[in-house]
């Protein structure tokens, strides 16, 4: 019955190949109009999964009471001190909160002029007792430092300390060991026109202090307005934040680059990395599917008919698509690249079969009719199992697949449609020359001897084939599920380096997890609770943010600030000249020699090392000289400023913190948030693969979500939410296997009839499976959550092939290696295979993992179905009228 609607339908379209192409091309127009005018691709990847389970309730009503805290863009601001990072930082905060329309909150973790004011509060009582009297005790240096912050003066206070002082034994060149060290590495880099800065409060804070050749960090965090229309839903504010950063002259003035990570960051350049290359590559896999058309068919006429067939289901496909989903998603978008890839294979099943029959039949609609009669059925089958292969990811959660496979399977349904009418009319029309001028069909003659070793050898090929596949199924044990999203990410794009460099710092944030208490009170006790754990480093809630023993402190702070404000607010001296600035360096230079020569032992190597810079830094130009002052006196005059405000803190409760700030940490409905940092091993540097360090940060991060729940079994965000989109993900990976394999076999044994024949078609496709993931171990290619979608894929890519073999076997087909059947199927997996290439160019690394993985399950369902189905069927069961001969 099918292969009799098929046949009506090529003859009727073969008659009135007119009428149908023009329906065809009106259809088509009427798609493309409403594509142009529909299209839409939603970024937002929060929305790709759509999961019920308690992690995500959790995950939801933390974005829902802190919203500010998602799609977060993270400003790095970088300089080679920190008084210049903080600077550079302040002055980008303060200008970017003037742009509402563009970011909904800024914020300064850990810096602004809140900690700036109250930091030394934070200081244990005993610690700042210290700090403070050596402040009190550096009154007379302050004194001097602050009445000239220039070069010139900090060169006469050098060298007034180095003649009598040091003379009298009241200070010690080796205590200066640190200072003059650090001033001459710092007139190093000036003079060599290289970036640097004596960061002073790191001569004081030794974290502070960036390594030689490093640089200072501060942050800027932000709640951007987004554009889920465009790719880079994130684009406008990023160019906003860059755009401020040059108008403020950070780079000239501070020295400072900055640079952007965060959540945002880094899915827009992840979009970013999608799109490189994306028009390339596809050219090319179209001039690569052209050329294996060209191979396979032989035939301009033909390979235009089959390419306009494709084109105009892809284009009724997308309409279809959009008309469904509303809006492509960012995975869903690839059912193009699918659509290419399998929708292809009809085209030439139907076109090589074509080309068979016209050796046989001279005439166009009779050879036509042949080709339906042949492959009508073999086709359907395969488009029905394909499309019901992408329908079982629709009941699953993982919404992204989900319409992927809507749309992936209208297509390959629509695909078929266009072959048995479309093609058909297209190829009436064109009239491809006759092959009756050819010598041979199509086929691989060469393949003939395989053939004949094959029927020979059957059963001692198949044991050893099984055998082969047994053996390397321990192999199975080592396969391996990268679970961190984070190796998805190009990491040469600027947002993934960024994070990269950061490493440990608690601003990344990365691995830390949330509690989401009813009040402050109640997260202050979950936060006590979870601060005595072993696995957790760091707790913070917004009581962390109130410090304990204030008064005590307060009156520390206040006593030096009686001491030491009257120093800091003095009128500064009037800048030297150029002339005098020399002669002052001169000065310094010769004391530091003589300091070095009378004191050796500590600090008198640093001594001579900058008496050295000095001298070179006075026998330079103008210009350098100058910039010596930003390096060194810069960063001077800032920490004064900054040391005067730290010297005038305010009482902190609840009610005096900033609102931002609160707002951070507790929501309008009194619910707070808990925010804890898990104890992991030093991060490894970047670009460093070491596997025995990422296990090792694994197996303490697991150990921390373990010790983390079984404390608070609410904890959601960073590594629990991405072991429970996991869970969701490789479940919804499992159920749509389960329905892919029940429901081709149900529809192939509606079709086949016969259980033998089912299992001679899954019985292939489910060890060319088994050898792909053993294959992924030999190679090295984990699993992850972009290239798992390969295995299911493999079902509706394989099933197409198996079907074809095993159908031709039931009509007493033999030799099928050498026939126009194998022909068929080799050159339609290569287009696929060109397809799937495009994907495996991607330059981002988790389209280019999949695109590895598809290629390598194709490559294994390919040989599974022209080699080893073929020796599993055996030769035909005897029919009254046996056929001869290869497969036609």
């Amino acid at each position: 019955m099918l292969t009799s609607l098929v046949i009506r339908i090529v003859q009727f379209s073969t008659r009135r190949a007119w009428p149908v192409i023009a329906l065809t091309l009106l259809l088509t127009a009427a798609s493309g109009v409403y594509v142009a005018g529909h299209f839409a691709i939603n970024t937002d990847i929060s929305r790709l999964l759509q999961s019920d389970q308690p992690w995500a309730r959790r995950d939801a009503a933390v974005s829902a009471a802190f919203p500010q805290r998602d799609q977060m863009i993270l400003a790095v601001v970088q300089a080679p001190a920190a008084e210049l990072a903080d600077a550079a930082a302040d002055e980008l905060a303060k200008a970017l909160r003037q742009q509402g329309e563009r970011f909904r909150a800024v914020s300064q973790p850990g810096g602004g002029e809140f900690f700036e004011r109250n930091g030394l509060l934070f200081v244990e009582t005993e610690k700042l007792r210290d700090t403070t009297t050596q402040l009190t005790q550096a009154r007379p240096l302050l004194n001097a430092l602050a009445h000239d912050p220039t070069l010139r003066g900090l060169s006469d206070t050098l060298s007034t300390t180095l003649s009598l002082p040091l003379q009298l034994g009241q200070v010690k060149l080796g205590d200066m060991a640190k200072l003059l060290g650090s001033s001459a590495r710092t007139v190093d880099q000036v003079l060599a026109g290289k970036p640097g800065a004596l960061s002073w409060t790191g001569l004081v804070d030794s974290s502070l202090q960036p390594a030689p050749g490093g640089v200072a960090t501060a942050f800027v965090a932000l709640s951007p307005v987004l554009d889920y229309a465009g790719l880079q839903a994130g684009a406008d504010a990023a160019g906003a934040i860059r755009a401020t950063a040059a108008k403020l002259g950070l780079a000239q003035r501070y020295g400072a680059t900055v640079r952007l990570t965060g959540s945002q960051a880094l899915a827009d350049d992840e979009f970013a990395s999608v799109k490189e290359g994306a028009a390339f590559n596809g050219v090319l896999t179209l001039l690569v599917v052209i050329l294996i058309l060209w191979l396979a068919l032989r035939s301009k006429r033909l390979i235009l008919a089959v390419l306009a067939s494709m084109l105009v289901g892809l284009v009724i496909t997308a309409a279809l698509g959009l008309a469904m989903v509303g809006a492509l998603n960012m995975i869903s978008v690839a059912f193009a690249v699918l659509f290419v890839g399998l929708g292809v294979d009809f085209g030439i099943q139907f076109g090589v079969r074509y080309r068979a029959e016209r050796h046989v039949h001279p005439e166009i609609p009779v050879a036509l009719a042949s080709a339906a009669k042949a492959v009508g059925v073999p086709l359907a089958l395969a488009a029905a199992a394909t499309a019901a292969a992408f329908f079982c990811f629709l009941p699953t959660d993982y919404r992204g697949v989900a319409e992927l496979g809507q749309i992936a399977g209208v297509g390959m349904l629509i695909a078929f449609t266009t072959t048995i009418t479309l093609l058909p009319a297209l190829i009436t029309v064109f009239r491809p020359k006759d092959e009756a001028g050819r010598t041979e069909v199509p086929g691989f003659k060469w393949l003939a001897p395989a053939d004949v070793f094959f029927e020979r050898y059957r059963k001692q090929v198949l044991l050893g084939t099984c055998g082969l596949i047994l053996a390397g199924s321990p192999l199975l044990m080592h396969l391996r599920f990268d679970f961190d999203p984070l190796h998805l990410k190009d990491p040469h794009s600027e947002s993934m380096a960024t994070l990269l460099s950061l490493k440990d710092a608690p601003q990344a944030g990365t691995d830390n997890v949330n509690v989401l208490a009813p009040s402050l009170a109640a997260a202050v006790a979950a936060a006590n609770r979870l601060a005595a754990l072993p696995e957790v480093s760091r707790v913070v809630t917004l009581q962390t943010f109130i410090p304990d023993d204030q008064p005590a402190r307060l009156a520390l702070i206040a006593k030096a600030s009686a001491s030491l404000m009257p120093v800091l607010t003095q009128t500064v001296a009037t800048p030297a000249d150029d002339a005098r600035l020399v002669n002052s360096l001169k000065n310094a230079a010769r004391q530091l020699t003589l300091a070095a020569e009378d004191h050796p032992g500590p600090g008198a190597t640093e001594a001579a090392h900058l008496a050295t810079g000095l001298r070179k830094l006075a026998g330079a130009d103008a210009a350098t000289r100058a910039r010596a002052e930003q390096a060194i006196a810069l960063p001077l005059r800032l920490a004064l400023a900054r040391l005067q405000r730290t010297l005038s803190p305010q009482p902190i409760s609840r009610e005096t913190l900033p609102p931002a700030l609160v707002r951070d940490w507790v929501a309008p409905d009194g619910q707070a948030l808990v925010s804890v940092s898990p104890k992991l091993p030093p991060a490894a540097k970047p670009g460093d693969a070491s596997s025995s360090n990422s296990d090792a940060r694994d197996a303490a991060l697991t150990r921390f979500i373990d010790a983390v729940q079984r404390v608070e079994p609410a904890a959601v965000g960073g590594p629990i939410s991405i072991r429970g989109s996991a869970d969701t993900i490789m479940t919804a990976f499992t159920q749509a296997g389960i329905w892919a394999v029940l429901s081709i076999t149900l529809l192939l044994w509606i079709t086949l009839r016969r259980v033998g024949d089912v299992l001679r078609t899954l019985v292939p496709l489910l060890v060319s499976a088994l050898v792909t993931l053993e294959l992924c171990v030999v190679f090295g290619i984990p699993l992850n959550f972009a290239n798992v979608i390969a295995l299911p894929l493999l079902f509706g890519i394989g099933v197409a092939f198996k079907i074809y073999y095993v159908l031709a076997w039931r009509e007493g087909k033999t030799q099928l290696l050498q026939s126009p059947l194998t022909h068929a199927v080799l050159f339609s997996a290569a287009t696929t295979a060109a397809a799937f290439g495009s994907l495996w160019l991607s330059q981002h690394p988790g389209t280019a993992s999949m695109g590895k993985l598809l290629a390598l399950a194709l490559a294994c369902t390919l040989v599974g179905a022209v080699f080893f189905q073929p020796i599993l069927m055996g030769r035909p069961r005897e029919r009254s009228a046996p056929a001869t001969g290869p497969a036609h």
